[in-house]
């Protein structure tokens, strides 16, 4: 894999950026691709759910957690849950495109080493092929675990040219939304309270993970889980690698771009070449 990445945005998106020192994570639900979190949103229609119920039935899965509570967790847990998108492609007519912004876009580069020092995320590729929810199913429930980051792992062929690189947080116990907890669910305090203790003993959380859940779960927070989470990475230097332009930006965007990075001390490339003719 290679060590670089790379993040197409807008131009306020990238001012905003710098000046924060802060990476925007977003709820999955905000992604226009429908079928993102193709087994979550499944389980929400009877017809999936059924299907998804008969799965469990047939693949002899060694646990003892019911379906019903297992669907339940993967279902409350991923409200949590906020991810960014970046991308292991350098440039593409096709990036700089969907990423056009009237022209006026920006490409970052960073390092995976550089994502590693963030604190409470993970990160993966995501891989193309049609939509299975058999095979999703058991991305996520392998064996006695609920692998949540594979919920979002795959996307359709037709989205191959993004070569996406996610970055996932870690989940927030404390914003699990009390409305998800109260007498109408079919997963029961005591139920939350079992499998915490269940992912506990396997070691899937940490002991402070676990506290924090069990505190929640018995005094549930009334906060609403906010669709955009900030991330700081103010603690690693020189985070932003370099900083590119759309290759058909106007001069006067260049500049403004350029002095804009200077006074921040980030590496400015400049317009990107992609449309530059040249006969040698």
């Amino acid at each position: 894999m290679s060590s670089r990445i790379f993040r197409f945005l807008s131009f306020e998106s990238f001012v905003d950026l710098v000046l924060r020192k802060q990476l925007a994570f977003v709820t999955y639900d905000m992604w226009q691709d429908p079928y993102e979190g193709f087994v979550i949103k499944a389980m929400q229609t009877d017809k999936g759910r059924a299907d998804i119920i008969q799965w469990f039935k047939k693949s002899n899965l060694s646990s003892d957690m019911p379906p019903e509570m297992r669907l339940g967790i993967l279902e409350k847990y991923s409200k949590t849950v906020h991810l960014q998108s970046w991308t292991k492609r350098e440039e593409t007519d096709a990036l700089w495109r969907i990423y056009a912004f009237n022209g006026n876009s920006i490409r970052i580069e960073t390092t995976i080493k550089n994502i590693q020092r963030i604190d409470n995320i993970s990160f993966f590729s995501v891989e193309y092929k049609p939509m299975s929810l058999e095979r999703e199913l058991k991305s996520i429930f392998a064996g006695n675990k609920i692998q949540i980051q594979n919920a979002f792992s795959w996307k359709r062929k037709a989205f191959s040219h993004e070569e996406e690189f996610r970055l996932i947080s870690n989940i927030d116990h404390e914003y699990l939304p009390e409305q998800q907890l109260n007498q109408q669910s079919p997963i029961t305090r005591d139920d939350m309270l079992r499998a915490l203790s269940m992912f506990l003993e396997k070691g899937e959380i940490t002991r402070q993970e676990y506290e924090s859940g069990v505190a929640n779960i018995n005094s549930p927070s009334k906060l609403s889980i906010k669709k955009v989470k900030y991330i700081s990475f103010s603690h690693i230097p020189n985070f932003i690698e370099s900083v590119m332009v759309h290759p058909t930006a106007s001069d006067w965007f260049v500049e403004t771009v350029g002095h804009f990075c200077n006074n921040n001390q980030i590496n400015f490339l400049g317009k990107s070449n992609l449309y530059k003719f040249n006969h040698c």
